[in-house]
């Protein structure tokens, strides 16, 4: 018998591939789920270019029949606060649950498609599978339960019920507990494999890009095994990082290998080292800001400067990283316009 998570279930699956609007080179935030919800005042493409992911979870709300089950909001933190004013918040997932990541919940959103005790399986739109922070649309992802992008989930209020995997709901009203679920009540669907993968602790000195360049992979794809990390600038000792299971564990210092007899030429020049978000800060003026103006204006992003790259910390400044890093195809905190380790790396190559 057909139940309503198994009806959400089936028009979410049945969007995945959807895409929004590309144009002039970029994917620009116009999907038909814009277009259902509305224009937004101060946006791009006449207000309709606003991120939609919170969108797409009222969208395939309503076309189940369920629109008063799901928040209907354009803001995953509104949607947080709406189920927990509803009392139906939980740390647990739960099929076709409102899963919301990032702090506070308010960076990004989904519907909960299948879990294990390890993995929650979602349908999430304005993402991608490439790894880029740049979503484009709609995509089946799997993530590590335990990962603290994971804020948590809002439980919409099933007649039928919900299969979660809260043991303090065992037995409760309305509630199914199931510590594994690959399918809603109801529903038949093959349980997906858990994903291979190994976990790497962060040693003092490593970045991002060392990391992924140990590992034999690319640093968008040791991003595509992190979800929780968005932004590639930002990593600290001690962190957790995970790697695909065929990928060899990166040592602390790695070093490239020397020639048996190497010949008598000249060696490159290393890029100098980040020296510290300190400064490139309001007030900084230190010789850093000028040598990071000089590489963006050799990068192309002269056009920021009225009168040319100097030491103190300024708008231009700014403008022209904030400008590079979208550049590079990041955006949100990713995009703030300050220069990071893996920022600083890139224009110094």
């Amino acid at each position: 018998m057909s139940t309503q998570a198994a009806k959400v279930l089936s028009i979410a699956k049945g969007e995945v591939g959807t895409k929004e609007t590309y144009s002039a080179g970029h994917w620009v935030n116009n999907s038909k789920y814009n277009r259902w919800f509305g224009k937004i005042p101060g946006y791009s493409q006449d207000g309709y270019g606003w991120p939609w992911c919170a969108a797409f979870v009222a969208w395939v709300a309503d076309e189940a029949g369920v629109e008063d089950l799901y928040p209907r909001s354009a803001s995953c933190s509104y949607g947080v606060a709406w189920f927990k004013n509803k009392g139906r918040w939980s740390e647990y997932p739960a099929i076709g649950a409102q899963v919301f990541f990032g702090s506070g919940g308010g960076t990004h959103t989904g519907i909960v498609v299948a879990y294990t005790a390890d993995t929650v399986t979602t349908v999430e739109g304005n993402t991608n599978t490439n790894n880029s922070p740049e979503g484009d649309g709609v995509y089946k992802r799997t993530h590590n339960r335990r990962n603290p992008y994971v804020y948590g989930y809002g439980l919409p209020k099933f007649s039928e019920g919900i299969t979660t995997a809260d043991p303090s709901k065992k037995g409760k009203s309305g509630f199914h507990y199931a510590e594994k679920a690959s399918a809603p009540v109801g529903a038949s669907t093959s349980k997906p494999a858990p994903s291979k993968v190994k976990v790497v602790t962060v040693k003092a000195g490593q970045t991002l890009g060392l990391i992924a360049a140990s590992a034999g992979i690319s640093l968008a794809a040791l991003l595509g095994t992190n979800p929780g990390i968005t932004n590639p600038d930002v990593v600290h000792p001690g962190d957790k990082v995970t790697l695909p299971a065929d990928a060899p564990t990166p040592k602390a210092t790695p070093k490239p290998s020397t020639p048996a007899k190497p010949k008598p030429t000249a060696k490159p020049k290393a890029a100098p080292k980040f020296p510290g978000a300190k400064y490139f800060k309001p007030g900084a003026k230190n010789s850093y800001v000028t040598q990071l103006g000089k590489a963006l204006v050799k990068k192309g992003y002269g056009r920021f400067y009225k009168v040319g790259p100097g030491p103190e910390w300024g708008t231009a400044d700014y403008n022209a990283v904030k400008a590079f890093q979208k550049a590079q195809g990041w955006k949100g905190s990713a995009a703030d316009g300050y220069p990071g380790p893996e920022t600083w790396a890139r224009l110094m190559k």
